[in-house]
């Protein structure tokens, strides 16, 4: 399972007065979302109205099947690890519900390693979305949620074995930020950032192998930071899980590393394939 495609499109494009309007106005959904953080709810509960879906918010899983029971949702976002019901068994009893509809669940998390990923298309969710999520990730799974409803094409479903390698970058906000220069930057910084990367994770598999907590925290440190400069935020949410176990003094398990070193692998690939389509 990967995160939806980070299309961004707010409005639809078939004319003018469409691209300019909010997105929910030509793709009408009707929006649940819980997370028991209040400050989480009102981010994203703005995000999602800034899109133009006036939505509904909640604490807890509890509290998304008593609303459920009032009114229909056709998009259900659901963070993980909700106290009194967590996402996981709120997703399962709403699968299990003997509904003729079905609303589209969309999981809201910061796990994002393969094991997380089985758990969460196990339970029934069609999409997951990495915190922190931006207006975009919102954007590309309601999208995904309104061609489900209507029945239209499906623009890219996860939990497909063919998709499993793909790694999204988010290069939006530096390209927001620099503008027509963002192109020439990327071609100078994502150079070094390949040369150094070998470095990176040699660095890191000998500090497991020394069973050093003290250099691979700081070997996933360095990585994390480059990695997120770079928009590969899958790659440095994960660096940074490992990189506070090892503060902690815990180490990774072997395949925890593995996949780690993995994902480094893919994210270096993907910033190939975009260097070499900057024309570098």
């Amino acid at each position: 399972m990967t995160a939806p495609t980070r299309a961004c499109r707010h409005g639809a494009r078939d004319d003018d007065d469409a691209a300019r309007a909010p997105m929910a106005h030509v793709k009408p959904l009707r929006v649940l979302l819980a997370d028991d953080y209040e400050a989480n709810r009102m981010l994203q509960k703005a995000q999602l109205e800034e899109l133009g879906y006036p939505t509904d918010a909640v604490a807890n899983g509890e509290e998304v099947l008593r609303a459920m029971h009032a009114r229909h949702y056709d998009v259900v976002l659901l963070d993980i690890g909700m106290p009194v019901m967590n996402g996981l068994e709120t997703a399962r009893r709403i699968r299990a519900r003997k509904r003729e509809t079905q609303p589209f669940l969309v999981a809201v998390t910061a796990g994002t390693v393969a094991s997380d990923r089985a758990l969460i298309r196990d339970a029934g969710f069609d999409v997951f979305i990495a915190k922190p999520a931006g207006m975009c990730d919102f954007a590309a799974a309601l999208e995904q949620a309104y061609a489900k409803k209507t029945g239209g094409e499906r623009l890219f479903m996860p939990g497909s074995a063919a998709n499993d390698d793909t790694v999204q970058l988010e290069l939006g906000t530096l390209s927001a930020r620099l503008g027509p220069a963002a192109d020439a930057l990327l071609r100078r910084v994502i150079p070094v950032y390949l040369r150094e990367l070998p470095d990176r994770t040699a660095g890191l598999r000998a500090a497991f192998d020394r069973h050093d907590t003290a250099a691979l925290a700081q070997f996933c440190h360095g990585l994390k930071g480059a990695s997120r400069i770079l928009g590969a935020t899958e790659l440095a949410a994960m660096c940074e899980r490992s990189e506070q176990r090892a503060y902690e003094g815990t180490m990774p398990r072997p395949d925890e590393l593995d996949e780690l070193l993995d994902l480094a692998r893919r994210t270096g690939q993907e910033l190939r394939r975009r260097l070499d389509a900057l024309g570098a």
